[in-house]
């Protein structure tokens, strides 16, 4: 008999029997449209569905902290859906939480661990959570949750008296306190009709990217904050500066676990705006947001910084800095601390060593290095040229200091870049400069950069395993960054795992609003390679200016579904501007599955893409 340690959530929607009497289909499409979310927010905690009959659900995770993450969440966007609704049709649901022992047998979990969890969901309240001892202690730390002690409680069936707690402000009326309301609730009573279509919160992080529409979809218990581009008050060739030192405040910041962080280019889109900072808040969905100026000159460096709480308008923190250029990082250094302080955060032994570390000391190279960085994110740039570009910047940066990790770290990703798109006249020596260079970072510094670079390499070496622990280790380091989840997706789909691709990347859309294009292609392909090939199409589809590449994923979608005239022409089109790709091509990239590459080239061929 095979056991293990698991947390176990346990939720049972009250009054459903009530609403099957007054009109059964109703009820079903009203309960269908509250068990996407839950089975959804599952999943981007990395749980897993294993049980539940009727109105229940019970899933297995293996973190207590991202179990106790969803319990809230789930219940804050369930009291948002409610809102829409007529009080006679809200449909509130329990919460009950255990960290215990269980039976493992197949997929299937048994025993008192998972019995514990169903009776702590019958103590709560409806639209709250109940926790058991053991899951309180690995909890209590979280910032901006509470707990209420309910004493030992005999549970039915439960031999041992079980300690348990209750989960303090989780119902529809606080959520709707400290939380702005979803601007589609007009519509909630007519999704009710329209019970083919998986409703709301799967397609929402797209809507959001498309239509600029404001959705509340992040974590509660988690300080939130947006780091606005600092305003440049420099020759505006130092624009990269500016842009950069920005995004390195966003990097340190995301390697908080206790801090939930917007992605840079979600909040960059507020540039040179004048947006209020409560509707920057409320477009982000974000508590706090920082905003500030910077001046560079050859020898000093002048910021101004102001952390606001984005609810009220008011200053929570600010500071004026004049220092010597070479003093730049304790002074990035001394923000994060400060917003860190000022949030309340809990910071780990390992996070706060990484934030006293300096990357270099050199002010040239760390020049030479933002330039480099810039050419990344100009998607103009991506050409031969621009990547030789980037490549000979980043070549300086470390010939000033040979100890820059980062430098190193970013060179690697220039070679793969240099293999991925054909650019490079060997490929496989490319991919092992590559991993030198990766591998190089890391030995200076065991930093997320230097991971998520040798995972790249390691996937697009066939080294599937190899891969995805590094992705992972790199995650660890830095949770926040919406891009190594969505980049570790890409993995996912070619390693044989799209439906867990599909979760990552609409983790990751939580954390980056206004997301590249590339988040999408990542989401299509995944859709195609699991088989659903509309949502495939549909995703496309929320693209305003797509690359031409998309359309293969597009035309091999249609052709499965049978649309073959459709798929045929839309090959056409892809044909005309890229004559010369071929299924053969297509072909030669690594798959943990043959299955999968023959699933792939199957849809094109049909869809007419030539053979070589």
């Amino acid at each position: 008999m095979q056991r293990r340690l698991v947390t176990i959530l346990a939720t049972d929607a009250v009054g459903y029997s009530r609403l099957v009497a007054r009109d059964e289909d109703a009820a079903l499409a009203l309960f269908k449209e509250h068990a996407v979310i839950i089975e959804d927010l599952i999943r981007v905690h990395e749980g897993r569905v294993f049980g539940g009959a009727g109105d229940s659900r019970i899933a297995e995770f293996p973190s207590p902290v991202e179990a106790m993450r969803c319990a809230v969440e789930i219940q804050n966007q369930l009291a948002h859906l409610d809102e829409t609704l007529d009080e006679d049709w809200r449909m509130r649901f329990r919460v009950g939480l255990n960290l215990g022992d269980a039976v493992v047998e197949q997929d299937n979990l048994y025993g008192e661990a998972v019995n514990v969890a169903a009776r702590l969901e019958g103590l709560s309240e409806p639209g709250g959570i109940c926790v058991s001892g053991t899951l309180y202690e690995q909890v209590k730390h979280l910032p901006n949750i509470g707990f209420h002690d309910l004493g030992s409680r005999k549970l039915k069936n439960i031999p041992t008296p079980v300690h348990a707690y209750s989960v303090k402000g989780v119902s529809a009326l606080t959520a709707r306190k400290r939380y702005m309301r979803w601007p589609w609730a007009a519509a909630a009573t007519a999704l009710l009709a329209i019970v083919a279509i998986p409703v709301g919160w799967i397609y929402m992080p797209e809507m959001a990217a498309s239509n600029n529409t404001s959705l509340q979809l992040l974590p509660p218990i988690q300080p939130s904050i947006a780091v606005l581009p600092l305003d440049n008050l420099s020759d505006p060739a130092h624009e990269y500066f500016s842009e950069g030192l920005t995004n390195d405040i966003t990097t340190d910041l995301s390697k908080f676990s206790g801090l939930f962080v917007i992605a840079y280019n979600s909040a960059s889109t507020f540039k040179g705006k004048p947006t209020k900072v409560q509707d920057i808040g409320k477009a982000l969905g974000v508590r706090y947001v920082l905003e500030g100026t910077v001046q560079k000159t050859p020898e000093r460096l002048r910021i101004n910084a102001q952390l606001i709480n984005a609810e009220t308008g008011f200053h929570v923190w600010a500071e004026r800095y004049d220092r010597i250029l070479g003093d730049t990082f304790t002074v990035q250094e001394d923000i994060t601390k400060n917003i860190v302080t000022e949030l309340a955060v809990q910071v780990t032994a390992a996070e706060e060593q990484r934030l006293g570390r300096k990357l270099t000391g050199s002010m040239d190279a760390y020049d030479y290095y933002l330039k480099g960085k810039a050419i990344w994110s100009d998607p103009d740039k991506v050409t031969p040229e621009g990547n030789e570009e980037a490549r000979q910047l980043f070549e300086s940066a470390i010939k000033l200091d040979p100890f820059y990790s980062s430098a190193y770290a970013e060179l690697s990703y220039c070679h793969v870049r240099a293999y991925q798109n054909g650019w490079s006249p060997d490929g496989k020596a490319s991919l092992r400069e590559a991993k030198q260079l990766a591998e190089k970072a890391l030995s200076l510094n065991d930093d997320f950069g230097g991971h998520w670079n040798l995972a790249v390499v390691a996937w697009n070496q066939g080294e599937f395993d190899k891969s995805l622990h590094e992705y992972e280790t790199a995650r660890q380091i830095n949770p926040n960054d919406p891009d190594l989840a969505a980049d570790m997706a890409e993995a996912l789909v070619y390693g044989g795992e799209p439906e867990r691709a599909i979760e990552q990347i609409r983790g990751a859309m939580l954390r980056n609003r206004f997301y590249p294009f590339w988040y999408t292609w990542n989401f299509a392909r995944a859709f195609y390679m699991a088989g659903r090939y509309q949502e495939a199409i549909d995703a496309i589809a929320t693209m305003t200016d797509p690359p031409n590449d998309v359309r293969l994923i597009t035309a091999a979608s249609e052709a499965q579904l049978g649309h073959l005239a459709k798929a045929r022409a839309i090959m056409a089109e892809f044909s005309k501007i890229d004559p010369d790709w071929s299924i053969e091509q297509s072909a030669a990239y690594y798959y943990r599955r043959d299955s999968d590459r023959q699933h792939w080239v199957d849809g094109l061929r049909k869809a007419g893409l030539r053979e070589k």
